[in-house]
Protein backbone atom coordinates (compact mmCIF):
# COMPACT_ATOMS: atom_id res chain seq x y z
CA UNK A 1 0.00 0.00 0.00
CA UNK A 2 1.53 3.53 -0.76
CA UNK A 3 1.67 6.23 1.35
CA UNK A 4 -1.49 8.21 -0.53
CA UNK A 5 -3.68 5.53 0.18
CA UNK A 6 -2.10 5.13 3.88
CA UNK A 7 -3.23 9.12 4.75
CA UNK A 8 -6.27 8.60 2.84
CA UNK A 9 -7.77 5.48 5.12
CA UNK A 10 -6.43 7.13 8.25
CA UNK A 11 -8.27 10.96 7.33
CA UNK A 12 -11.58 8.12 6.77
CA UNK A 13 -11.83 7.83 10.57
CA UNK A 14 -10.88 11.64 10.81
CA UNK A 15 -12.93 13.61 8.55
CA UNK A 16 -16.06 11.58 8.03
CA UNK A 17 -18.38 10.26 10.36
CA UNK A 18 -21.85 8.23 9.96
CA UNK A 19 -24.38 10.92 7.81
CA UNK A 20 -21.73 12.97 6.86
CA UNK A 21 -22.09 13.28 3.09
CA UNK A 22 -19.58 16.04 2.49
CA UNK A 23 -16.45 13.59 1.88
CA UNK A 24 -17.13 10.15 1.40
CA UNK A 25 -14.42 7.69 0.67
CA UNK A 26 -14.70 4.29 -0.85
CA UNK A 27 -11.92 2.02 0.83
CA UNK A 28 -13.57 -1.15 -0.50
CA UNK A 29 -11.23 -1.21 -3.49
CA UNK A 30 -7.94 -1.55 -0.44
CA UNK A 31 -9.67 -3.93 1.54
CA UNK A 32 -8.00 -7.16 1.56
CA UNK A 33 -9.18 -10.46 3.56
CA UNK A 34 -7.77 -13.21 5.85
CA UNK A 35 -8.95 -16.25 5.94
CA UNK A 36 -9.05 -17.66 9.50
CA UNK A 37 -8.66 -21.47 9.61
CA UNK A 38 -12.21 -22.60 10.44
CA UNK A 39 -13.69 -20.75 7.09
CA UNK A 40 -10.89 -22.48 5.25
CA UNK A 41 -12.19 -26.12 6.95
CA UNK A 42 -15.47 -25.32 6.47
CA UNK A 43 -15.64 -24.40 2.72
CA UNK A 44 -13.64 -27.50 2.22
CA UNK A 45 -16.78 -29.34 4.16
CA UNK A 46 -19.36 -27.83 2.75
CA UNK A 47 -20.09 -26.60 -0.90
CA UNK A 48 -22.67 -24.58 0.29
CA UNK A 49 -22.25 -22.30 2.73
CA UNK A 50 -21.16 -18.46 3.28
CA UNK A 51 -17.38 -19.63 3.65
CA UNK A 52 -17.48 -22.29 0.44
CA UNK A 53 -18.89 -18.99 -1.91
CA UNK A 54 -15.85 -16.53 0.30
CA UNK A 55 -12.99 -18.94 -0.63
CA UNK A 56 -14.48 -19.38 -4.65
CA UNK A 57 -14.51 -15.60 -4.62
CA UNK A 58 -10.67 -15.63 -3.26
CA UNK A 59 -9.63 -18.21 -6.05
CA UNK A 60 -11.12 -16.62 -8.66
CA UNK A 61 -9.28 -13.09 -7.15
CA UNK A 62 -12.57 -11.90 -7.02
CA UNK A 63 -12.35 -11.18 -3.44
CA UNK A 64 -8.68 -9.88 -2.85
CA UNK A 65 -7.09 -12.32 0.07
CA UNK A 66 -4.14 -12.62 1.45
CA UNK A 67 -1.80 -15.12 2.98
CA UNK A 68 1.57 -15.85 4.75
CA UNK A 69 3.62 -19.26 5.04
CA UNK A 70 2.66 -19.90 8.50
CA UNK A 71 -1.30 -19.09 8.07
CA UNK A 72 -0.60 -21.70 4.74
CA UNK A 73 0.84 -24.32 7.19
CA UNK A 74 -1.45 -23.88 9.75
CA UNK A 75 -4.20 -24.63 6.81
CA UNK A 76 -1.77 -27.12 5.74
CA UNK A 77 -1.42 -29.10 9.37
CA UNK A 78 -5.30 -28.95 9.93
CA UNK A 79 -6.27 -30.11 6.51
CA UNK A 80 -4.04 -33.20 6.36
CA UNK A 81 -5.07 -34.01 10.45
CA UNK A 82 -8.52 -34.19 9.13
CA UNK A 83 -7.41 -36.16 6.16
CA UNK A 84 -5.73 -38.40 8.41
CA UNK A 85 -9.38 -39.10 10.79
CA UNK A 86 -11.67 -39.44 7.30
CA UNK A 87 -13.09 -35.63 8.05
CA UNK A 88 -12.62 -34.55 4.23
CA UNK A 89 -13.67 -36.34 1.22
CA UNK A 90 -10.28 -35.43 -0.31
CA UNK A 91 -7.34 -36.76 -1.42
CA UNK A 92 -3.79 -35.39 -0.14
CA UNK A 93 -2.42 -34.48 -3.51
CA UNK A 94 -6.66 -32.69 -3.90
CA UNK A 95 -5.25 -31.10 -0.73
CA UNK A 96 -1.67 -29.74 -1.96
CA UNK A 97 -3.34 -28.82 -5.08
CA UNK A 98 -5.67 -26.67 -3.31
CA UNK A 99 -3.35 -24.81 -0.98
CA UNK A 100 -1.36 -24.03 -4.05
CA UNK A 101 -3.88 -22.71 -5.86
CA UNK A 102 -4.56 -20.09 -2.91
CA UNK A 103 -0.85 -19.31 -3.30
CA UNK A 104 -1.40 -18.10 -6.21
CA UNK A 105 -4.93 -16.12 -5.80
CA UNK A 106 -3.83 -14.72 -2.43
CA UNK A 107 -1.14 -11.91 -1.98
CA UNK A 108 1.61 -12.67 0.23
CA UNK A 109 1.90 -10.71 3.00
CA UNK A 110 5.14 -9.86 4.71
CA UNK A 111 4.61 -9.65 8.85
CA UNK A 112 7.95 -7.80 10.26
CA UNK A 113 6.85 -6.80 13.25
CA UNK A 114 5.76 -9.33 16.12
CA UNK A 115 3.61 -7.48 18.22
CA UNK A 116 1.36 -9.61 20.08
CA UNK A 117 -2.24 -8.44 20.67
CA UNK A 118 -2.18 -11.06 22.88
CA UNK A 119 -5.53 -13.01 22.34
CA UNK A 120 -6.55 -16.08 24.22
CA UNK A 121 -5.63 -18.15 20.91
CA UNK A 122 -2.02 -18.39 20.04
CA UNK A 123 -2.61 -19.07 16.56
CA UNK A 124 -5.33 -16.23 16.66
CA UNK A 125 -2.72 -13.78 17.19
CA UNK A 126 -0.81 -14.20 14.47
CA UNK A 127 -4.11 -14.25 11.88
CA UNK A 128 -4.30 -10.87 14.03
CA UNK A 129 -0.88 -9.73 13.18
CA UNK A 130 -1.18 -11.05 8.64
CA UNK A 131 -4.06 -8.73 8.89
CA UNK A 132 -2.59 -5.33 10.41
CA UNK A 133 0.17 -6.43 8.04
CA UNK A 134 -2.38 -6.20 5.45
CA UNK A 135 -4.36 -3.56 6.83
CA UNK A 136 -7.10 -2.10 5.80
CA UNK A 137 -8.06 -6.10 6.34
CA UNK A 138 -10.42 -7.95 7.28
CA UNK A 139 -10.09 -11.72 8.89
CA UNK A 140 -12.82 -13.42 7.97
CA UNK A 141 -13.85 -15.78 10.95
CA UNK A 142 -16.59 -18.21 12.87
CA UNK A 143 -14.93 -16.93 15.87
CA UNK A 144 -15.54 -13.61 15.79
CA UNK A 145 -15.62 -13.40 19.68
CA UNK A 146 -11.91 -14.97 19.64
CA UNK A 147 -10.70 -11.85 18.08
CA UNK A 148 -12.53 -9.69 20.40
CA UNK A 149 -10.89 -7.36 23.50
CA UNK A 150 -7.15 -8.40 22.20
CA UNK A 151 -4.81 -5.74 24.46
CA UNK A 152 -3.51 -4.19 21.21
CA UNK A 153 -6.14 -3.02 19.15
CA UNK A 154 -4.88 -1.97 15.43
CA UNK A 155 -6.70 0.20 13.00
CA UNK A 156 -7.57 -0.82 10.19
CA UNK A 157 -8.61 -4.21 11.13
CA UNK A 158 -11.99 -5.54 11.44
CA UNK A 159 -13.26 -8.94 12.28
CA UNK A 160 -16.39 -10.63 10.39
CA UNK A 161 -17.92 -13.64 9.82
CA UNK A 162 -18.18 -15.00 5.82
CA UNK A 163 -22.07 -13.89 5.88
CA UNK A 164 -20.65 -10.13 6.54
CA UNK A 165 -18.69 -10.57 4.36
CA UNK A 166 -20.34 -11.88 0.91
CA UNK A 167 -22.95 -8.97 2.35
CA UNK A 168 -20.36 -6.08 1.95
CA UNK A 169 -18.39 -7.48 -0.84
CA UNK A 170 -22.51 -7.64 -2.63
CA UNK A 171 -23.13 -3.98 -1.80
CA UNK A 172 -19.98 -3.01 -3.64
CA UNK A 173 -19.98 -4.88 -6.47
Amino acid sequence: MNTDKICVFLLIGVLSSPGDTDIQFDIMEWVRYVLDTCVVVSALRSRNGASNRVLRLALLGELPAVCHYKLLAEYRDVLFRMLRRGELEFSPVQVERFLAALVIAAQEVEVRYLWRPNLPDETDNFVYEAAFAASPATIVTHNVRDFRRPEIEWPGVLVKTPQQVLTEVSRHA
